[in-house]
Order: C-alpha cells, then sequence, then structure tokens
C-alpha cells in the first residue's frame, strides 16, 4: 500500500469527520411518510410435500430418473424429468426440484421451465453422505394441477 500523501490527510480528515454523527438524540431514523397506504404482498402457499401426491386435477403424468441413485458427494450427477400429457405427448411445465430427508424439506434446487423433459446435473452435499430416506422429488406445475415424483437416493 503507497503512503498517503500530505495534500491529502485534510480531504481524509474531512471524510473522517463526516462520519461521526451528532450526538443530541434527535434525529429520526427510518422511512418518512408519503401519504400513501403500504404495499401488502401475499406469499404464495408452501406447496413442499414429501409424498408423490397430486395436487388439483393434472392431466399429465410425471416421472424422475436419473443413471444411478447412488450419487457420489461433489460429483456431477444427472436426472431427468419427464411430464407426459394424458395423449402421450410431452407436457409443459414448472419443475420445482426438491431433496427431502424423511419428511423434512432439507434443500430446493430450483425451479425449471420445461417442456417435456429437463435433464439437470447435481452435486450432491456432504451432509447427506449416509443419510436414510433421501428422496430427490420433481414437483411439476402444469395443465389441471401439480404432479409430484420421487426418487430415492442414497449418497455417498
Amino acid at each position: 500500500m503507497a503512503p498517503v500523501k500530505g495534500r491529502f490527510l485534510p480531504l481524509l480528515a474531512l471524510v473522517l469527520a463526516a462520519g461521526c454523527g451528532g450526538g443530541d438524540g434527535e434525529g429520526t431514523t427510518g422511512a418518512t411518510p408519503t401519504g400513501q397506504a403500504p404495499i401488502t404482498v401475499t406469499q404464495p402457499e408452501n406447496t413442499a410435500q414429501p409424498e408423490p401426491v397430486p395436487t388439483g386435477e393434472p392431466t399429465f403424468t410425471v416421472a424422475v430418473s436419473a443413471g444411478d441413485t447412488t450419487p457420489r458427494v461433489g460429483t456431477p450427477w444427472r436426472y431427468t424429468v419427464t411430464a407426459t400429457a394424458r395423449g402421450g405427448g410431452p407436457a409443459s411445465g414448472t419443475a420445482r426440484m426438491r431433496v427431502f430427508v424423511g419428511d423434512e424439506l432439507v434443500d430446493t434446487l430450483g425451479f425449471f421451465a420445461f417442456d417435456g423433459r429437463l435433464t439437470r446435473t447435481h452435486r450432491w452435499p456432504g451432509v447427506l453422505r449416509g443419510k436414510k430416506d433421501v428422496v430427490l422429488q420433481a414437483e411439476v406445475e402444469g395443465d389441471g394441477g401439480t404432479q409430484r415424483a420421487n426418487l430415492p437416493v442414497t449418497v455417498r
């Protein structure tokens, strides 16, 4: 770090002094009222549930698969979600990829829009190594409702 030149010392002192607040205790904090009503935001319902039970009346089926069900910690592991319409063609939807240990949601991998097939790669964390009842779940929202499919895995 280069030494500070003498001509910058007064500027440095001014900046440091400006950072010191007054001590009268009568300042205000927080937002100034604007006269407008506050905006209320409603959080969507948490749809995470460990059992692969449909919600609504979906017009499609969902499956989740992988090359193997014993992924290694930290190693890229590929999985595929397939959504099939009643007529046999691909179904569009949004997949919420989640990880459960037993009945407890422990991770949400993301939300992914897709049409018929979604293939992603995941690296499993070391904290799940050897845990019982680890499940990768695809929760797909599409025409008519939501379908869920579970893939039990053993992280090693």
